[in-house]
Formats: structure tokens, sequence, C-alpha cells
């Protein structure tokens, strides 16, 4: 993969819409024009993907998430539907390693919960996941995220976490540093999707953008939105906190395209 790639800098196709540059590796998306006679509908196993047009009549882009979890000698094998008809494409993926990074939590709890909390904690990664998996109509004219937070961006995406030395998932978005109550927006135009009090993420907001594009914020310290509220590209969300299991105020800032978590800064241009 060319350097550039890795300053994630986003492209403009031939119709105006901003997209992601194609960045086929784990924690990366995938950007692909293919050409169909009609809107062909693809899929990832049973998950319908992101599919755009062109301006070329008969051109079509498909925008798909690649997870953390996926090994990139594995195949990434889509389905396409084009009316009745039905054909198969594989995505060569390329390898990205990932650093380490170590965490020291004072309070154990949240690195080895105890057994009452497991029923809560079960619940939560189950609305987690229902929400980030969300595909809902939707016509995209700019898929350019701003800033949640006015802040630099960091670049612990994807990191392998230990906690007191202990393994844990991957870090499946970026931590922005902040002091508590910094304004935090919506990097995009959605609806609010879920919202609560989680045990590990704290306060936490899935704002559902449209065609399995999914943003969550965590560690929040005030809310400024409502459940099922409309909310428009940086419009205030809520603030900035250090709720859940957190060294100091941040705020954790995910995408999810898909159902798989990728890199936020993907979707920025020339941003830090």
């Amino acid at each position: 993969m060319k350097s550039s790639l890795l300053l994630l800098i986003l492209v403009v196709s031939l119709f105006g819409t901003v997209l992601p540059e194609n960045a086929p590796f784990p924690g990366g998306v995938i950007v692909q024009e293919i050409e169909s006679e009609v809107k062909p509908k693809v899929f990832l196993g049973k998950r319908q993907l992101m599919v755009l047009p062109a301006k070329e009549k008969g051109k079509y882009f498909i925008v798909a998430g690649v997870s953390l979890n996926q090994k990139a000698d594995k195949p990434f094998k889509v389905t396409i539907k084009e009316g009745k008809q039905k054909q198969f494409h594989t995505f060569i993926l390329e390898d990205k390693a990932y650093k380490k990074q170590y965490i020291t939590i004072k309070n154990k709890r949240k690195v080895s919960p105890k057994k009452m909390d497991m029923k809560r904690i079960n619940s939560e990664s189950a609305r987690s996941r229902k929400a980030l998996a969300l595909y809902t109509p939707k016509k995209f004219k700019d898929l350019s995220m701003v800033k949640p937070v006015d802040v630099n961006i960091s670049d612990d995406f994807g990191k392998r976490r230990y906690f007191n030395n202990k393994p844990r998932r991957p870090h499946s978005g970026v931590d922005m540093p902040a002091p508590v109550g910094t304004p935090i927006v919506a990097p995009l135009g959605g609806k609010i999707a879920e919202m609560g009090e989680f045990f590990f993420n704290g306060n936490v907001i899935f704002i559902d953008h449209g065609l399995g594009l999914v943003s969550m914020y965590c560690h929040m310290s005030k809310f400024d939105v409502k459940k099922g509220q409309l909310v428009k590209k940086g419009q205030k969300i809520g603030e900035v906190g250090m709720t859940g299991r957190v060294t100091g105020p941040q705020l954790k800032w995910g995408v999810s395209l898909n159902g798989a978590m990728v890199d936020p800064r993907l979707f920025f241009v020339n941003q830090k």
C-alpha cells in the first residue's frame, strides 16, 4: 500500500460525493467502483453493504468496512445481487500491524468485573451491537466528517490493549483528550439511535447516519439530545467527561460501517 493511504485523505468521486480513500486492510474501508445495469444490493454474509451511485450511468461504488478481526490472508468475499442475478467478488486485503498499548486502571472492577456486573455488561453489549449493526435507507451527498471535538485525533485506533497487563479487545475507536465540559458535535447528520450510561463506556451516544454507517461517543459528562432525535452535521450533542473506564477526561469516538469498527480518521480531510 502506498504511504498516501496512511494519510487518510478523502477523495472526491466523479459525482461530487466525498468518499473515504480505499484502505483495504483490517480496520479500514474498501471503496470499489463496479458496473451494473441496475443498482445492485451487496452483502457481506448477511450484512448489507453501502452502495452509492456514480455520476456515470451504470456505475456504482461499494463502500465496505473491514473488521479489525478480519485476517488479511482470509477472503473478503461479497455477494452482488443485480435483480434476480447474483455474482460474487473477493477483495484482496493488505495486512496492517497495530501496536500494543498498556494501560493502568485504578478501579480494578473496570478490568475484572464482578459476577454481579456481568448481567448489566451483557445487556449493554447487546444494545451496542444492535445499534452498531443498523442499516437504514439514506441518500448521501457527502461522507466527509467534521471533528466531534476540536482537538488532535489520537493514533491509538486498533492498538492491542492490555489493562493492568491483562489482554483485552483492540481499541475500536480513537481517544480525544479534552477538559470536562468541552462541546461534542455530530460529525455527520443522523438520528440518535441509542444512548445511556454504560459500565465500560460511561455515558454514550450512538448516531445512525444511514446505509450501515453508525458512530458512537463514549465517556460523556452531559447529553444535549434525546433518543430518536435528528441531528445535523456540527450540532452539539453533549460534552466531554470521564465516565466509565477511563484514565482521564476524554471522548472515545468510534465509527462502524456494516457492523465493522473502522478508523474514524478515514473520513477526514487534512485533519490530525
